[in-house]
């Protein structure tokens, strides 16, 4: 999509997949795209996160795509709950986690033993809007709450709920690392906003009322809403934990079936009756080093939670749709090299290959003629606009030019449609 149109014949290809970052990046899709793919014969496959947002503003292009397969975090239990309607009626369903193993990940070096680790608990959460649900507000409370305690009972801690205490690159293994044990609860959102008036009278509440806090907004907007769709999930900040040999402890819950209680992770009760527990087992050497042990061995060194083990599963999904391939051989290359993302790319001579393209390097920003002529690149405009976006959203000027705006609803409704426009995101 940051390529422009698509001008090769789709007819060579058996399958085509629209990753996650399709759908949480791509601006409207065009009119002769959506023909395009509508008529291409193969399969073709959707790969959904944070179904909640992407899969409802994208509903109808799935649909118009004539998409055959979803892969979904959505549990199946709820499968037809979020993918109503007659069109899904011989769609088929893959159910996949919000991430998995990497190798980078399972290559860590083991963080500091126990004994030396300078935090007995650790965390980093931030504050979420109220519109996704009571579930995300849990990432909130068990850093207060827990922090809290850690003070009362004299306990050495790192915890921290604003964004302003992110930690990013190779300091967040570091922090990890030096961390006996690590906060965390079950990720995703169980509010499914399917005609989209939820999040905006929300946000026109919360605007004229900064004060409210998130159990009177709930009982408002969200009492008959939340939880009727069960998002409960793993998130891939446990795999990280278990990498580094970091003990878990979890607010109780399913995790997706990855984790269990006292076999992996400490559980906390969400009214926190056990917190005493929970810390003398923190503290006690020989009971979180078999459980990372534990953990490690069955999560990490299994190769059970493993990227490579979700993508067989895929190919295998795809050998058995498309029994007979059309024999076109698929080439891997190296096509140019550039000094760094902001340079242009410089083309290789041909290695004689036989692309599926006759325009292999038309993702690339170089301007064809630089004495003359007219160059725009939707997909780069696109991505400087996403990097400055995100930069000043999540910066304290960003934050406070957001509650001034919010302090008028009109304006604020229509300075979400502008950046929603300019950048796919509200």
């Amino acid at each position: 999509m940051d390529s422009g149109p698509i001008e090769f014949e789709l007819d060579k290809f058996d399958c085509i997949i629209f990753n996650y970052c399709f759908w949480a990046r791509c601006l409207a899709v065009t009119s002769d795209f959506t023909r395009r793919v509508a008529a291409f014969h193969g399969l073709k496959i959707a790969i959904f996160q944070d179904e909640y947002d992407y899969f409802l503003w994208h509903r109808q292009t799935v649909i118009a795509l004539g998409v055959q397969t979803i892969v979904t975090c959505v549990p199946e239990a709820h499968w037809r709950d979020v993918f109503q309607g007659a069109e899904f009626d011989g769609v088929e369903f893959i159910h996949a986690l919000t991430g998995y193993v990497t190798d980078d990940l399972s290559s860590l070096p083991p963080g500091k033993s126990l004994e030396a680790r300078a935090y007995s608990i650790g965390y980093r959460g931030r504050p979420v809007p109220f519109a996704y649900g009571r579930l995300t507000q849990e990432k909130v409370l068990i850093g207060e709450r827990m922090k809290a305690f850690c003070e009362q009972y004299g306990v050495a801690a790192n915890i921290e709920v604003t964004e302003e205490a992110r930690i990013y690159g190779a300091a967040w293994p570091a922090f990890i690392g030096n961390c006996r044990a690590v906060l965390g609860t079950e990720s995703g959102s169980n509010v499914f906003d399917f005609d989209g008036s939820v999040k905006p009278a929300i946000e026109a509440y919360v605007a004229t009322h900064p004060d409210a806090d998130f159990e009177t907004v709930h009982a408002l907007f969200l009492k008959e809403l939340d939880g009727k769709i069960r998002m409960n999930q793993v998130s891939p900040r446990i795999f990280e934990a278990i990498a580094m040999r970091t003990g878990l402890v979890l607010f109780e819950g399913g995790y997706s079936g990855v984790v269990q209680p006292w076999e992996h992770y400490i559980p906390l009760k969400k009214d926190f009756s056990n917190v005493g527990d929970v810390l003398r087992a923190v503290s006690d050497d020989a009971l979180l080093g078999a459980m990372t042990e534990r953990a490690y061995n069955d999560i990490i060194a299994s190769g059970k939670y493993h990227f490579r083990t979700f993508i067989r599963q895929i190919d295998a999904h795809i050998d058995a749709k498309v029994p007979l391939a059309q024999g076109w051989l698929p080439c891997f290359e190296l096509v140019g090299w550039r000094a760094s993302e902001d340079e242009s790319m410089t083309p290789l001579p041909t290695l004689g290959t036989h692309r599926p393209t006759s325009q292999p390097l038309r993702h690339t920003d170089a301007v064809k003629d630089p004495f003359a002529g007219f160059h725009w690149n939707a997909g780069a405009f696109h991505r400087a606009l996403m990097k400055r976006y995100e930069a000043l959203l999540y910066s304290g000027t960003g934050q406070a030019i957001k509650r001034a705006i919010a302090k008028n609803p009109v304006i604020y409704t229509w300075s979400r449609r502008v950046v929603r426009i300019l950048t796919g995101r509200g």
